[in-house]
């Protein structure tokens, strides 16, 4: 059995299309033998939410959690607690999958090593303006990087700066466990690092379905953008409080990101698309640099850091 486990606040113009992605089968290549877990703390969700499993006629399969508002990681843990399937996808209420998406997560465990499997996310949208340019670039930079890392015969461009290891995150967006034990701590900025590094240090094989796509709307200004940013890096720093990153294992650095220098340049495919990717260096430098001072010179406290990012919604 297939549990799907879908957190959402404030998504009532996005929830249907999320659960159409996947609760149909004949588009999304899920079984019969299946649920939908839903955890909002909001009427509205909930109801356009209802409303989309009420067209769909799949009443008896959908289960509606109320997240009492204390943080995602809580509401992930309520749903988890609940779920039924041994195999369980996460995703959020904002975004939508691709075409098979749910069959490409869910044959990577006819290996029985197989724990953790990664999907890819994609921008929707447009490359027309910097902010689009940015979403697609960036994501795509990943998806390199995924492919260097989680899967066995990694090929493309920059393959002499980028160094394979073994080891990198899922996505939050689209990505499927085996049944777990496992559970977030309530103050988790990085619930999918989290499951990723326990997973991983448990010797739990993670592997990337890069044909399992999930559609994603990115920050269209920049302030959006630092804050998605600063939460979603700097909260890999968190996780060296919770003892789990290991040398070995460190995927958010400074240094790890100089690896991907040639990206942006190799990325445009015009003159304007180059001003963009050359405006992209000084971008990501001062987010770092920002990270640096929240984090080692302030302290800042993370639960400041979790906040409502409007302009992806």
């Amino acid at each position: 059995m297939i549990s799907v486990l879908i957190t959402a606040f404030k998504e009532e113009k996005t929830i249907a299309k999320c659960i159409q992605s996947i609760a149909d089968g004949q588009y999304s290549g899920i079984s019969n033998n299946f649920e939908i877990l839903l955890a909002c703390p909001d009427d509205a969700t909930f109801q356009a939410a209802q409303a989309q499993i009420g067209v769909m006629g799949l009443e008896a399969k959908f289960s509606f959690l109320r997240d009492p508002g204390k943080g995602k990681p809580t509401a992930l843990n309520m749903l988890m607690d609940k779920a039924k399937g041994d195999i369980w996808i996460l995703t959020d209420g904002d975004v939508y999958f691709g075409e098979k998406a749910v069959a490409n997560l869910v044959k990577h465990f006819e290996d029985s090593n197989v724990e953790l499997v990664t999907g890819r996310p994609k921008s929707a949208d447009s490359k027309d303006s910097m902010m689009g340019y940015f979403g697609h670039l960036l994501s795509d930079a990943a998806n390199h990087k995924r492919n260097v890392d989680l899967t066995d015969s990694p090929v493309g461009k920059g393959m002499t700066f980028v160094k394979k290891r073994s080891f990198f995150p899922v996505s939050g967006y689209i990505y499927a466990v085996r049944k777990t034990d496992i559970r977030f701590p309530v103050d988790c900025l990085v619930d999918d690092a989290y499951i990723s590094y326990i997973v991983h240090n448990n010797g739990g094989k993670i592997e990337y379905a890069n044909d399992a796509v999930a559609y994603v709307k990115y920050p269209t200004n920049l302030s959006d953008y630092f804050k998605q940013k600063a939460r979603s890096t700097g909260g890999y720093i968190q996780l060296w409080q919770y003892n789990i990153v290991k040398p070995d294992t460190k995927t958010r650095t400074f240094g790890r990101e100089l690896e991907y220098f040639w990206f942006p340049i190799k990325y445009a495919k015009n003159i304007r698309q180059l001003f963009w990717s050359l405006m992209l260096y000084p971008i990501r430098l001062w987010l770092w640099l920002k990270i640096f001072w929240d984090r080692k010179i302030v302290k800042k406290d993370f639960v400041k850091t979790w906040v409502r990012i409007e302009s992806t919604k």
